[in-house]
């Protein structure tokens, strides 16, 4: 019912938005995406967005200068601001140019959830199912409320979440953070149970499901969109999470046959299985 459009110059940084939510839930069933300012325009355009989350540099031109753009042309696309910079002068040139909200990166999931329920029901005039309302945001590896766990092994998770697709690491989150890196590590072991780099390739496999389950990608594509440059790390990893291949689980997809799997309580060291699983991808 209703399209969205993501706008950041960063590929990655649209794509990680792209499964911050379930969409679905809100009747969403259009996303388009953009890297440039001249691309955002003609998507305006042309798809007639209802929402669009705009970052606020993009290159040349700022974010809340597109909004004013559209709104001088009587487009009624609501846009929301993202930026990494909490700065005044940028969320008062935002306001002034029509935005509804304005985001800090990484995109905080709850956040994100206020804006798309008040857009919807004050600017769209849309109703948000039941289902939703009040739903506790709970993490997909820690099964866990984000509320339970502290500001900092938060804030690493929505790091996490944003950027998962490319390379990261305990030592460049910190640096982010600007903190110590064996600080916050022992921060995050307290609150989780599990190590940076379990959580992270848990949080990859996880994505990977939802990727070969729901839609048509190769394997070796689904790899590379949840941070693996080595196909074979990534089968490894897969069977050591689910206890079965992700070729075995595209072929139980698409033969529609229900098979729950197992979500590891860990991720262990799989090398092992490596000459397994080369042989599966050959």
């Amino acid at each position: 019912m209703y399209r969205l459009l993501i706008v950041d110059r960063n590929e990655d940084v649209c794509e990680s938005i792209r499964y911050l939510l379930d969409w679905h839930q809100y009747d969403i069933s259009g996303i388009l995406t953009a890297s440039s300012y001249g691309e955002a325009v003609n998507g305006i355009v042309d798809v007639q967005p209802h929402i669009a989350l705009v970052d606020m540099e993009l290159g040349e031109h700022w974010g809340y200068e597109l909004a004013e753009h559209m709104r001088d042309m009587g487009v009624k696309t609501v846009f929301c601001m993202m930026s990494s910079r909490e700065d005044f002068q940028y969320v008062r040139k935002s306001m002034r140019a029509g935005a509804r909200d304005y985001l800090l990166k990484p995109i905080n999931t709850k956040e994100l959830r206020d804006f798309l329920e008040r857009t919807i029901v004050r600017d769209l005039h849309g109703v948000i199912p039941e289902r939703t309302l009040s739903q506790p945001e709970v993490d997909p590896v820690l099964q866990v409320e984000y509320s339970q766990l502290s500001r900092i092994t938060a804030k690493i998770i929505l790091i996490v979440k944003s950027n998962y697709r490319r390379s990261q690491s305990l030592t460049s989150i910190a640096e982010t953070l600007n903190m110590s890196g064996k600080y916050i590590g022992r921060i995050f072991l307290r609150d989780t149970g599990i190590k940076f780099s379990e959580y992270l390739t848990a949080y990859r496999m996880i994505q990977a499901r939802r990727l070969i389950e729901n839609t048509q990608e190769k394997i070796s594509v689904v790899a590379s969109m949840v941070g693996y440059s080595q196909l074979n790390n990534f089968y490894v990893h897969f069977k050591n999470y689910y206890h079965i291949s992700p070729s075995a689980l595209r072929r139980f997809t698409e033969a529609e046959v229900p098979s729950p799997l197992p979500a590891g309580p860990g991720i262990e060291d799989a090398e092992a299985l490596a000459e397994e699983t080369s042989k599966l991808i050959q």
